[in-house]
């Protein structure tokens, strides 16, 4: 005999959980790298990168059909819920191995096709001031909640 739930309590755990991204989520930074921009200037001393640790550079350069482009970082905010130490990460299982400095973020499925493009994530945007901390994805977002289809789960490690 199949149970039918009415969709009044579907609703109102929406409700709930929505409102716990206003008392208990923190307004982070997504950092994309979207937009080239040519240098003004003309000089020749612009690295080829041949080096192998280029991407620990302050700014990245680059030469394309002999014009020198410089990457744009551009930020967008979004509200998120941060969980800094595993014993507060939802919805683990026993097996997941997670490297120290590992964070856990839920989101709206609304956006998750941001997440997605992410190149980082400026955790707590408030504070950013004091201290910048900026984290790299780890893994592949998950669904959670009932239904699997309003909100999504992302481990983010610490990007040094």
């Amino acid at each position: 005999m199949a149970i039918k739930i009415p969709q009044s309590v579907f609703d109102k755990y929406y409700e709930v959980v929505d409102s716990t991204f206003d008392i208990f989520g923190v307004m982070c930074q997504l950092s994309f790298i979207e937009e080239l921009e040519q240098i003004s200037n003309t000089f020749e001393n612009v690295p080829t990168n041949p080096s192998i640790a280029t991407n620990k550079r302050d700014q990245q350069f680059t030469r394309i059909q002999g014009q020198v482009i410089q990457a744009v970082e551009k930020l967008e905010d979004i509200k998120l819920k941060v969980y800094f130490h595993p014993k507060d990460f939802q919805n683990v299982g026993a097996n997941n191995v997670l490297p120290d400095g590992t964070i856990q973020t839920i989101f709206f499925a609304t956006d998750l096709s941001r997440v997605l493009r992410a190149k980082e994530l400026i955790v707590h945007k408030g504070i950013s001031s004091e201290i910048e901390l900026r984290y790299r994805r780890s893994g592949e977002p998950k669904p959670m909640g009932i239904g699997l289809i309003r909100y999504f789960s992302c481990f983010w490690e610490r990007n040094p």
